[in-house]
Protein backbone atom coordinates (compact mmCIF):
# COMPACT_ATOMS: atom_id res chain seq x y z
CA UNK A 1 0.00 0.00 0.00
CA UNK A 2 2.58 2.77 0.90
CA UNK A 3 4.41 1.90 -2.14
CA UNK A 4 1.39 3.02 -4.29
CA UNK A 5 0.97 6.26 -2.43
CA UNK A 6 4.36 7.06 -2.85
CA UNK A 7 4.02 6.64 -6.39
CA UNK A 8 0.93 9.05 -6.24
CA UNK A 9 3.09 11.42 -4.25
CA UNK A 10 6.30 11.45 -6.79
CA UNK A 11 3.79 12.05 -9.86
CA UNK A 12 2.14 15.05 -8.42
CA UNK A 13 5.62 16.62 -6.48
CA UNK A 14 7.05 15.83 -10.41
CA UNK A 15 4.22 17.79 -11.64
CA UNK A 16 4.34 20.76 -8.89
CA UNK A 17 7.35 21.15 -9.45
CA UNK A 18 7.23 21.12 -14.04
CA UNK A 19 4.46 23.71 -13.08
CA UNK A 20 6.38 25.72 -10.85
CA UNK A 21 9.49 26.07 -13.16
CA UNK A 22 8.03 28.18 -16.20
CA UNK A 23 6.58 30.43 -13.97
CA UNK A 24 10.04 30.60 -12.42
CA UNK A 25 8.27 30.01 -8.68
CA UNK A 26 10.19 29.27 -5.86
CA UNK A 27 8.18 27.48 -2.87
CA UNK A 28 6.54 29.32 0.18
CA UNK A 29 6.81 28.69 3.87
CA UNK A 30 3.03 28.02 3.61
CA UNK A 31 1.84 27.38 -0.22
CA UNK A 32 -1.22 25.45 0.53
CA UNK A 33 -2.41 21.56 1.64
CA UNK A 34 -1.92 17.97 0.99
CA UNK A 35 -5.00 15.44 1.05
CA UNK A 36 -4.62 11.67 2.05
CA UNK A 37 -7.81 10.11 2.21
CA UNK A 38 -7.87 5.96 2.90
CA UNK A 39 -11.31 4.22 2.96
CA UNK A 40 -12.30 0.30 3.21
CA UNK A 41 -14.87 -0.98 0.52
CA UNK A 42 -18.10 -3.06 1.28
CA UNK A 43 -18.25 -6.15 -0.02
CA UNK A 44 -14.41 -6.88 -0.05
CA UNK A 45 -13.20 -9.87 -2.15
CA UNK A 46 -12.81 -12.99 -0.10
CA UNK A 47 -9.66 -13.33 -0.76
CA UNK A 48 -8.35 -10.00 0.55
CA UNK A 49 -9.52 -6.68 1.29
CA UNK A 50 -9.56 -3.30 -1.06
CA UNK A 51 -8.61 -0.26 0.45
CA UNK A 52 -9.44 3.08 -1.71
CA UNK A 53 -6.84 5.76 -1.44
CA UNK A 54 -7.34 9.61 -2.39
CA UNK A 55 -4.68 11.58 -3.17
CA UNK A 56 -5.79 15.35 -3.39
CA UNK A 57 -3.52 19.16 -3.45
CA UNK A 58 -4.41 22.21 -3.75
CA UNK A 59 -3.25 25.83 -3.47
CA UNK A 60 -0.47 27.45 -4.84
CA UNK A 61 2.51 24.77 -4.33
CA UNK A 62 0.57 23.04 -7.16
CA UNK A 63 -1.04 25.77 -8.75
CA UNK A 64 1.39 25.68 -12.00
CA UNK A 65 -0.49 21.48 -12.98
CA UNK A 66 -2.30 21.53 -16.27
CA UNK A 67 -4.44 19.42 -15.67
CA UNK A 68 -6.48 20.08 -19.34
CA UNK A 69 -2.56 19.80 -20.97
CA UNK A 70 -0.91 17.14 -19.19
CA UNK A 71 -2.52 15.64 -16.01
CA UNK A 72 -4.29 12.83 -18.46
CA UNK A 73 -1.45 12.03 -20.27
CA UNK A 74 0.46 11.59 -16.98
CA UNK A 75 -2.25 9.64 -15.51
CA UNK A 76 -2.42 7.52 -18.09
CA UNK A 77 1.80 6.59 -17.66
CA UNK A 78 1.15 6.50 -13.90
CA UNK A 79 -1.45 3.31 -14.01
CA UNK A 80 1.11 1.68 -16.24
CA UNK A 81 3.56 1.84 -13.79
CA UNK A 82 1.57 1.01 -10.55
CA UNK A 83 1.60 -2.70 -9.07
CA UNK A 84 -1.01 -5.47 -10.00
CA UNK A 85 -2.60 -5.11 -6.64
CA UNK A 86 -3.14 -1.45 -7.43
CA UNK A 87 -6.24 -0.16 -9.89
CA UNK A 88 -8.08 3.30 -10.57
CA UNK A 89 -10.45 3.89 -7.63
CA UNK A 90 -13.42 5.12 -7.14
CA UNK A 91 -13.94 8.87 -6.04
CA UNK A 92 -14.19 9.89 -2.78
CA UNK A 93 -17.74 11.30 -1.53
CA UNK A 94 -17.54 14.90 -1.95
CA UNK A 95 -18.45 16.11 1.43
CA UNK A 96 -14.51 14.12 2.48
CA UNK A 97 -13.16 17.03 0.30
CA UNK A 98 -15.58 20.27 1.37
CA UNK A 99 -13.59 20.93 4.45
CA UNK A 100 -10.33 20.62 3.11
CA UNK A 101 -11.26 22.82 0.14
CA UNK A 102 -12.82 25.37 2.28
CA UNK A 103 -9.43 26.00 3.14
CA UNK A 104 -7.72 25.40 0.02
CA UNK A 105 -9.75 26.33 -2.44
CA UNK A 106 -9.86 24.40 -5.92
CA UNK A 107 -8.06 21.23 -5.95
CA UNK A 108 -5.44 21.17 -8.69
CA UNK A 109 -4.77 17.63 -7.99
CA UNK A 110 -6.58 14.18 -7.52
CA UNK A 111 -6.30 10.73 -8.21
CA UNK A 112 -8.23 7.78 -6.36
CA UNK A 113 -7.32 4.48 -6.55
CA UNK A 114 -7.70 0.88 -4.98
CA UNK A 115 -5.30 -0.94 -3.30
CA UNK A 116 -5.71 -4.96 -2.69
CA UNK A 117 -4.60 -5.81 0.60
CA UNK A 118 -4.07 -9.66 1.58
CA UNK A 119 -4.84 -8.61 5.02
CA UNK A 120 -5.90 -5.72 6.34
CA UNK A 121 -4.30 -4.71 9.35
CA UNK A 122 -5.85 -0.92 10.30
CA UNK A 123 -2.93 -0.47 13.18
CA UNK A 124 -0.25 -1.33 10.50
CA UNK A 125 -1.80 0.61 7.55
CA UNK A 126 -2.19 3.88 10.37
CA UNK A 127 1.11 3.74 11.50
CA UNK A 128 2.70 3.09 8.13
CA UNK A 129 1.26 5.94 6.50
CA UNK A 130 1.56 8.35 9.24
CA UNK A 131 5.49 7.50 8.89
CA UNK A 132 5.56 8.28 5.66
CA UNK A 133 3.78 11.11 5.61
CA UNK A 134 5.77 12.85 8.73
CA UNK A 135 9.19 12.03 6.83
CA UNK A 136 7.34 13.96 3.69
CA UNK A 137 6.79 16.71 6.31
CA UNK A 138 10.26 17.11 7.28
CA UNK A 139 10.97 18.65 4.32
CA UNK A 140 7.66 20.24 2.46
CA UNK A 141 7.00 21.70 5.67
CA UNK A 142 5.59 24.73 3.75
CA UNK A 143 2.56 22.13 2.65
CA UNK A 144 0.37 21.23 5.36
CA UNK A 145 -0.48 17.14 5.33
CA UNK A 146 -4.15 15.72 6.28
CA UNK A 147 -4.28 12.44 6.45
CA UNK A 148 -8.26 10.80 7.18
CA UNK A 149 -8.23 7.03 7.98
CA UNK A 150 -11.38 5.25 7.88
CA UNK A 151 -11.61 1.97 8.26
CA UNK A 152 -13.44 -1.17 9.75
CA UNK A 153 -15.63 1.34 11.06
CA UNK A 154 -13.04 3.68 12.86
CA UNK A 155 -12.28 7.15 11.82
CA UNK A 156 -9.00 8.76 12.54
CA UNK A 157 -7.55 12.40 11.53
CA UNK A 158 -4.16 13.65 11.69
CA UNK A 159 -2.64 17.16 10.88
CA UNK A 160 1.07 17.35 9.94
CA UNK A 161 2.36 20.85 10.35
CA UNK A 162 5.44 22.15 11.60
CA UNK A 163 7.85 25.44 12.11
CA UNK A 164 9.02 25.90 8.29
CA UNK A 165 12.42 27.32 7.56
CA UNK A 166 13.60 27.64 3.83
CA UNK A 167 16.80 25.79 3.28
CA UNK A 168 18.68 26.32 0.02
CA UNK A 169 20.42 23.66 -1.53
CA UNK A 170 22.92 23.47 -4.40
CA UNK A 171 19.71 22.84 -7.43
CA UNK A 172 16.85 23.59 -5.13
CA UNK A 173 14.62 24.79 -2.28
CA UNK A 174 13.73 22.88 0.45
CA UNK A 175 10.90 24.68 3.04
CA UNK A 176 12.35 22.32 6.41
CA UNK A 177 10.20 21.46 9.69
CA UNK A 178 12.75 22.80 11.77
CA UNK A 179 10.50 22.08 15.22
CA UNK A 180 11.28 20.44 18.00
CA UNK A 181 9.99 16.31 17.60
CA UNK A 182 9.36 16.36 21.80
CA UNK A 183 7.86 19.62 23.05
CA UNK A 184 10.31 19.84 26.87
CA UNK A 185 9.90 22.45 29.37
CA UNK A 186 13.01 24.42 30.35
CA UNK A 187 14.94 23.02 33.50
CA UNK A 188 13.64 24.08 37.08
CA UNK A 189 15.62 27.24 38.41
CA UNK A 190 15.42 30.30 40.49
CA UNK A 191 13.77 32.45 36.76
CA UNK A 192 11.83 31.08 34.49
CA UNK A 193 13.72 31.25 31.17
CA UNK A 194 13.38 30.97 27.12
CA UNK A 195 13.27 27.45 25.88
CA UNK A 196 13.78 27.12 21.84
CA UNK A 197 11.67 24.57 20.13
CA UNK A 198 13.32 24.75 17.09
CA UNK A 199 16.32 23.13 15.34
CA UNK A 200 19.21 24.67 13.40
CA UNK A 201 20.06 23.41 10.20
CA UNK A 202 23.77 22.29 9.73
CA UNK A 203 24.15 22.35 6.00
CA UNK A 204 26.91 19.82 4.99
CA UNK A 205 29.43 19.66 1.89
CA UNK A 206 28.08 18.49 -1.37
CA UNK A 207 30.01 15.22 -2.37
CA UNK A 208 29.25 14.05 -5.86
CA UNK A 209 28.20 10.47 -6.36
CA UNK A 210 29.78 7.81 -8.36
CA UNK A 211 27.14 5.72 -10.08
CA UNK A 212 28.00 1.74 -10.42
CA UNK A 213 28.14 0.12 -13.48
CA UNK A 214 25.20 -2.23 -12.98
CA UNK A 215 23.07 1.21 -12.17
CA UNK A 216 24.47 2.42 -15.93
CA UNK A 217 23.40 -0.59 -17.15
CA UNK A 218 20.41 -0.35 -15.82
CA UNK A 219 19.84 3.21 -17.54
CA UNK A 220 20.34 5.20 -14.40
CA UNK A 221 23.23 8.23 -16.17
CA UNK A 222 23.88 11.69 -15.68
CA UNK A 223 25.20 13.51 -12.38
CA UNK A 224 24.06 12.37 -8.69
CA UNK A 225 25.25 14.12 -5.77
CA UNK A 226 24.49 14.18 -2.36
CA UNK A 227 24.42 16.82 -0.04
CA UNK A 228 23.10 16.24 3.94
CA UNK A 229 21.87 18.16 6.22
CA UNK A 230 21.97 17.59 10.59
CA UNK A 231 19.49 19.07 12.57
CA UNK A 232 20.13 18.68 16.63
CA UNK A 233 16.96 19.20 18.37
CA UNK A 234 15.54 20.48 21.14
CA UNK A 235 18.13 23.48 21.35
CA UNK A 236 20.12 24.03 24.51
CA UNK A 237 22.02 27.14 23.21
CA UNK A 238 20.59 29.12 25.76
CA UNK A 239 21.47 26.83 28.30
CA UNK A 240 25.00 26.36 28.49
CA UNK A 241 25.48 24.51 32.01
CA UNK A 242 22.08 22.56 31.31
CA UNK A 243 23.72 18.58 31.02
CA UNK A 244 22.40 17.41 27.34
CA UNK A 245 23.09 13.92 25.72
CA UNK A 246 22.30 12.57 22.68
CA UNK A 247 20.47 9.26 22.86
CA UNK A 248 19.29 9.00 18.98
CA UNK A 249 20.49 9.60 15.78
CA UNK A 250 18.17 9.73 12.41
CA UNK A 251 19.24 9.17 9.31
CA UNK A 252 16.63 9.67 6.15
CA UNK A 253 17.35 9.23 2.62
CA UNK A 254 15.25 12.02 0.20
CA UNK A 255 15.45 11.31 -3.60
CA UNK A 256 15.56 14.36 -5.73
CA UNK A 257 11.91 15.63 -5.42
CA UNK A 258 12.75 15.28 -1.65
CA UNK A 259 10.24 12.06 -1.78
CA UNK A 260 11.25 9.98 0.88
CA UNK A 261 12.96 6.66 -0.12
CA UNK A 262 11.61 3.54 1.01
CA UNK A 263 14.15 1.03 -0.48
CA UNK A 264 15.87 -0.73 2.78
CA UNK A 265 20.09 0.15 3.11
CA UNK A 266 22.27 -2.37 4.82
CA UNK A 267 25.14 -0.12 4.04
CA UNK A 268 23.21 2.94 6.75
CA UNK A 269 22.34 -0.27 9.06
CA UNK A 270 26.01 -0.98 9.44
CA UNK A 271 27.15 2.38 9.57
CA UNK A 272 27.58 2.70 13.58
CA UNK A 273 30.40 0.94 12.83
CA UNK A 274 32.15 2.71 10.56
CA UNK A 275 31.72 6.27 11.78
CA UNK A 276 34.01 8.24 14.67
CA UNK A 277 31.76 8.06 17.36
CA UNK A 278 33.75 7.93 20.17
CA UNK A 279 35.72 10.68 19.20
CA UNK A 280 32.00 12.84 19.40
CA UNK A 281 30.85 11.07 22.64
CA UNK A 282 28.38 9.05 20.99
CA UNK A 283 29.89 5.38 21.85
CA UNK A 284 27.05 2.80 22.60
CA UNK A 285 24.36 3.68 19.32
CA UNK A 286 23.53 0.62 17.78
CA UNK A 287 20.23 0.40 15.13
CA UNK A 288 17.16 0.20 16.33
CA UNK A 289 14.98 -2.37 14.58
CA UNK A 290 11.45 -0.68 13.19
CA UNK A 291 8.57 -2.22 14.01
CA UNK A 292 6.95 -0.13 10.99
CA UNK A 293 7.29 -0.85 7.21
CA UNK A 294 11.20 -1.33 5.31
CA UNK A 295 12.82 1.93 4.66
CA UNK A 296 16.10 3.52 3.82
CA UNK A 297 15.28 5.33 7.41
CA UNK A 298 17.85 4.07 9.66
CA UNK A 299 18.09 4.71 14.26
CA UNK A 300 20.48 4.34 16.31
CA UNK A 301 20.10 4.48 19.80
CA UNK A 302 21.64 4.52 22.94
CA UNK A 303 22.40 1.64 24.75
CA UNK A 304 20.68 0.93 28.19
CA UNK A 305 23.44 1.34 30.64
CA UNK A 306 24.48 5.40 29.26
CA UNK A 307 20.86 6.16 28.96
CA UNK A 308 20.73 5.06 33.09
CA UNK A 309 22.93 7.14 33.79
CA UNK A 310 21.52 9.67 32.42
CA UNK A 311 18.60 9.63 34.35
CA UNK A 312 20.38 9.95 37.23
CA UNK A 313 21.45 12.89 36.49
CA UNK A 314 20.59 16.42 38.40
CA UNK A 315 18.39 17.94 36.36
CA UNK A 316 18.35 15.24 34.37
CA UNK A 317 20.37 15.72 31.15
CA UNK A 318 18.18 16.90 28.23
CA UNK A 319 17.67 13.75 25.13
CA UNK A 320 18.41 15.35 22.33
CA UNK A 321 17.49 13.76 19.35
CA UNK A 322 20.08 14.48 15.55
CA UNK A 323 18.29 14.15 12.61
CA UNK A 324 20.96 13.79 9.85
CA UNK A 325 18.81 14.21 6.16
CA UNK A 326 20.64 12.88 3.04
CA UNK A 327 19.32 14.73 -0.13
CA UNK A 328 19.97 13.26 -3.16
CA UNK A 329 20.14 15.15 -6.30
CA UNK A 330 20.47 14.02 -9.98
CA UNK A 331 20.75 15.92 -13.21
CA UNK A 332 20.73 14.15 -16.66
CA UNK A 333 20.87 16.58 -19.51
CA UNK A 334 18.89 13.99 -21.70
CA UNK A 335 15.52 14.14 -19.50
CA UNK A 336 12.77 15.91 -20.98
CA UNK A 337 9.26 14.22 -20.45
CA UNK A 338 7.58 13.47 -16.93
CA UNK A 339 8.08 10.10 -17.43
CA UNK A 340 11.68 9.95 -18.12
CA UNK A 341 11.77 11.98 -14.20
CA UNK A 342 9.48 9.27 -13.08
CA UNK A 343 11.94 6.11 -14.68
CA UNK A 344 14.70 7.83 -13.14
CA UNK A 345 13.45 8.49 -9.85
CA UNK A 346 12.59 4.94 -9.68
CA UNK A 347 15.99 3.49 -10.72
CA UNK A 348 17.40 5.82 -8.22
CA UNK A 349 15.61 4.02 -5.46
CA UNK A 350 15.90 0.60 -7.15
CA UNK A 351 20.02 0.93 -6.97
CA UNK A 352 19.87 2.80 -3.69
CA UNK A 353 21.96 0.41 -2.29
CA UNK A 354 24.43 0.15 -4.80
CA UNK A 355 25.23 3.73 -5.37
CA UNK A 356 25.90 4.04 -1.31
CA UNK A 357 28.32 0.63 -1.35
CA UNK A 358 29.94 2.02 -4.35
CA UNK A 359 30.89 5.43 -2.51
CA UNK A 360 31.52 4.22 0.53
CA UNK A 361 34.43 5.76 1.60
CA UNK A 362 33.43 9.25 0.42
CA UNK A 363 30.14 8.83 2.61
CA UNK A 364 31.82 7.94 5.76
CA UNK A 365 34.71 10.61 5.36
CA UNK A 366 31.63 13.31 4.64
CA UNK A 367 29.19 11.98 7.55
CA UNK A 368 31.97 12.45 9.98
CA UNK A 369 32.41 15.99 8.97
CA UNK A 370 29.17 16.72 8.97
CA UNK A 371 29.04 15.00 12.57
CA UNK A 372 32.09 16.81 13.88
CA UNK A 373 30.66 20.41 12.60
CA UNK A 374 27.37 19.66 14.30
CA UNK A 375 28.42 18.45 17.55
CA UNK A 376 31.78 21.08 18.15
CA UNK A 377 29.52 23.04 20.31
CA UNK A 378 28.19 19.88 22.38
CA UNK A 379 31.96 19.21 23.16
CA UNK A 380 32.61 22.66 23.90
CA UNK A 381 30.11 22.80 25.96
CA UNK A 382 30.89 18.84 27.92
CA UNK A 383 34.81 20.65 28.56
CA UNK A 384 33.32 23.96 30.17
CA UNK A 385 30.89 21.54 32.81
CA UNK A 386 33.54 19.71 33.52
CA UNK A 387 35.54 22.20 34.75
CA UNK A 388 32.36 23.62 36.94
CA UNK A 389 31.77 20.32 38.11
CA UNK A 390 34.96 20.55 39.51
CA UNK A 391 34.55 24.20 40.57
CA UNK A 392 31.12 23.08 42.70
CA UNK A 393 32.80 19.77 44.58
CA UNK A 394 35.03 22.49 46.17
CA UNK A 395 32.39 24.91 46.84
CA UNK A 396 30.51 22.18 48.22
CA UNK A 397 33.27 21.09 50.57
CA UNK A 398 34.09 24.34 51.90
CA UNK A 399 30.30 24.97 53.03
CA UNK A 400 30.41 21.92 54.41
CA UNK A 401 33.48 21.81 56.55
CA UNK A 402 32.91 25.45 57.58
CA UNK A 403 29.07 24.55 58.95
CA UNK A 404 30.03 20.80 60.21
CA UNK A 405 33.45 22.61 61.85
CA UNK A 406 31.25 25.65 63.45
CA UNK A 407 31.13 25.32 67.16
CA UNK A 408 28.38 28.17 67.03
CA UNK A 409 24.90 26.35 67.84
CA UNK A 410 23.01 28.93 66.58
CA UNK A 411 24.76 28.97 63.50
CA UNK A 412 24.77 25.81 62.72
CA UNK A 413 21.36 25.92 64.08
CA UNK A 414 20.48 28.64 61.47
CA UNK A 415 22.12 26.78 58.75
CA UNK A 416 20.07 23.81 58.62
CA UNK A 417 16.74 25.69 59.59
CA UNK A 418 17.25 28.14 56.01
CA UNK A 419 18.10 24.95 54.13
CA UNK A 420 15.00 22.70 55.84
CA UNK A 421 16.97 20.13 56.44
CA UNK A 422 17.76 18.08 59.69
CA UNK A 423 21.59 17.21 60.08
CA UNK A 424 24.64 18.29 58.16
CA UNK A 425 24.47 15.02 55.70
CA UNK A 426 21.07 16.44 54.61
CA UNK A 427 22.75 19.43 54.26
CA UNK A 428 25.25 18.73 51.83
CA UNK A 429 22.80 16.80 49.71
CA UNK A 430 20.60 19.89 49.31
CA UNK A 431 23.09 22.51 48.77
CA UNK A 432 24.07 19.93 45.93
CA UNK A 433 20.66 20.01 44.50
CA UNK A 434 20.37 23.92 44.89
CA UNK A 435 23.92 24.55 43.26
CA UNK A 436 23.46 22.04 40.87
CA UNK A 437 19.68 23.40 39.98
CA UNK A 438 20.86 27.08 39.84
CA UNK A 439 23.75 26.52 37.63
CA UNK A 440 21.90 24.70 35.06
CA UNK A 441 18.96 27.30 35.02
CA UNK A 442 21.73 29.90 33.97
CA UNK A 443 20.71 31.43 30.48
CA UNK A 444 22.99 33.36 27.73
CA UNK A 445 22.02 34.81 24.87
CA UNK A 446 22.10 33.59 21.65
CA UNK A 447 21.96 34.80 18.01
CA UNK A 448 20.77 31.78 16.46
CA UNK A 449 17.29 31.25 18.38
CA UNK A 450 17.27 34.19 20.12
CA UNK A 451 15.24 36.44 18.18
CA UNK A 452 12.76 33.02 17.31
CA UNK A 453 11.61 33.27 21.15
CA UNK A 454 11.49 37.10 22.28
CA UNK A 455 11.12 40.23 20.93
CA UNK A 456 13.37 43.11 20.98
CA UNK A 457 12.39 44.77 25.00
CA UNK A 458 11.70 41.20 26.79
CA UNK A 459 15.29 40.67 25.46
CA UNK A 460 17.02 43.65 27.37
CA UNK A 461 14.89 42.78 30.37
CA UNK A 462 15.92 38.97 30.02
CA UNK A 463 20.27 40.16 29.67
CA UNK A 464 19.33 42.88 32.54
CA UNK A 465 17.65 40.64 35.10
CA UNK A 466 20.52 37.97 34.10
CA UNK A 467 23.36 40.43 34.75
CA UNK A 468 22.18 40.98 38.34
CA UNK A 469 21.62 36.98 39.13
CA UNK A 470 24.18 34.55 40.63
Amino acid sequence: MLQSIQNVLRLLMLLARQGREPLKRSLAVNSGGLLVLLWSTPGNPPSGQVVNCTVAAAGPWCSGISVEDKHGLCVSEFWQRLAPSSSPGPAPDPEELCAFTEIYGTLHFLISLQISEIRLDKCAVRSQTEGFLHRLNLTNAGVNIYLTIKLKGEIYHRIFSGKAERLALKDQTVIMDVSSPIIQQPPVSALPGPWCQRGHPVSGVGLPLLIPPEAMEGGLYGELNLLPVSVLTPCVLWYPNLATRVTTIQMLLYSPINLPLLAPSAFLWQLPTCLALEELGLSGLTCTPSAGPPSSDIVYSLDRVQCEETEQEFPPAVKQTLSVFLFLQHTDPFLSQLSDYMASEVLLELHLEDVLRYNREALITALNSLLQNTLKDQQQRLKAQEKMRSAQAVMLSSLGSVVSSSSNVEFRDACLDRMMVQDTYELSASLRESLQRTTAGRTVSSSRCYSEQMDTATRLSWRHTNRNEI
